[in-house]
């Protein structure tokens, strides 16, 4: 049967949802089961002493009694400078992202008895060209060449809103760092990401949706809806435009995935069959042919302001790196007058003994018996 998929590697969990053709059309998307316990897993590979990677829920377990093996967080990394290490072996990123790829194509086939038709797969709104074709080459190595990268945020809408010209739309992605917000604006080559915030307050999320579409020119009441995905708090009461929030909002961006996965099976209609040949969209990137890896975007500049240390005063203005020359001369001039004190303090001094104490003349000499004292005063 027939079935295309879609894969969301989020920063704790993945998740997967399949679309089957009935033969009438694609049905509704269906949560596949990932994890030990529900459809998700954990964005984990654990490597074992024999070099064997487990992914998932499994990764984790096994992390337990050997931690320095499990690897996490590494799907944010892609495009970073400094490999993945463990147990002494270098992994990049992007290599360790297919691998969960791998694992969820591996889990759809053994279900449905063959490989999926079209695989997409998301990732982080705010990843750039080089990045994409890192994970787009990795992809390539694993046997999945034609599998499609979308941001996120624009899977998210897939799972409640058709795109419709001139429309635009807001997307909460919650996760363990804040939430993700970003408004959306459709047109002819579908969804497009148009402002992005990173790190907002969960429960200032909604209104910083808001606060995106009023700094570009939209209200609040005019905005299709607001989509929620990932740890969502509840959904708040009152707001002025619709917000879609699912029972399970952690599969919303694999079930949207799924949609955009099954739309690619479409044929297209023979009057836009040119246009849809010459142009390349965000929404279906084409990966037939991996092109060369574009370059590393530079790294902002960094200036150090130098730190003003206070100028010297007195003797130590000599020693200052502007007067070497005055200030070698003092020191020279010190060590020759130091010098010179201590030869003469020693010449005045040699060759002379204790000092006596000083005597003092008396004519007064003590009496002898039977004498005559003289007089007071006549000594």
């Amino acid at each position: 049967m027939p079935y295309v998929l879609g894969i969301d590697i989020a920063s704790t969990r993945t998740t997967a949802a399949t679309c089957v053709n009935t033969g009438d059309g694609w049905g509704v998307p269906e949560p596949s089961w990932l994890g030990g316990r529900g459809p998700s897993a954990a964005s984990a590979v654990f490597l074992d002493d024999d070099g064997y990677l487990l992914t998932g829920d499994a990764a984790v377990e096994a992390g337990r009694s050997a931690p320095a093996r499990l690897l996490t967080g590494f799907h944010e990394r892609i495009g970073d400078d400094v490999p993945v290490i463990v147990g002494g072996e270098r992994f990049p990123a992007e290599s360790l992202s297919a691998v969960l790829v791998d694992a969820a194509v591996d889990q759809a086939a053994e279900r449905f008895g063959e490989e999926p038709r079209h695989i997409v797969i998301t990732h982080p709104v705010g990843w750039g060209s080089f990045r994409r074709d890192l994970l787009r080459r990795a992809l390539t190595e694993a046997g999945y060449p034609r599998a499609a990268l979308v941001p996120a945020p624009i899977a998210a809408l897939h799972a409640y809103l058709a795109p419709r010209n001139d429309v635009t739309a807001g997307i909460c992605e919650f996760g363990p760092d804040g939430a993700v917000v970003t408004i959306a604006a459709a047109g002819v080559n579908g969804w497009q990401p148009v402002k992005t915030v990173e790190g907002a307050d969960p429960g200032e999320a909604v209104g910083k949706v808001f606060e995106l579409a009023h700094g570009a020119g939209i209200q609040p009441t005019a905005l299709a809806g607001i989509v929620f995905c990932g740890e969502a708090p509840p959904v708040p009461g009152r707001t002025p435009c619709p917000v879609f929030a699912s029972s399970d909002p952690v599969l919303t961006v694999a079930t949207g995935a799924a949609n955009i996965a099954a739309r690619r099976d479409v044929p297209p209609r023979p009057s836009a069959l040119a246009a849809v040949e010459t142009v390349e969209t965000t929404l279906l990137p084409r990966v037939d042919v991996p092109g060369e890896l574009t370059e590393r975007p530079e790294r902002p500049p960094v200036d150090i302001a130098p730190f003003p240390l206070p100028e010297r005063t007195g003797a130590a203005k000599l020693l200052t790196r502007r007067k070497p020359l005055v200030a070698g001369a003092a020191v020279v001039v010190l060590a020759a007058t130091t010098l010179l004190l201590t030869l003469t303090t020693r010449e005045a001094t040699a060759g002379k003994g204790p000092e006596a104490p000083p005597t003092t003349s008396s004519s007064c000499a003590p009496p002898t018996p039977g004498a005559v004292t003289p007089p007071e005063g006549r000594c």
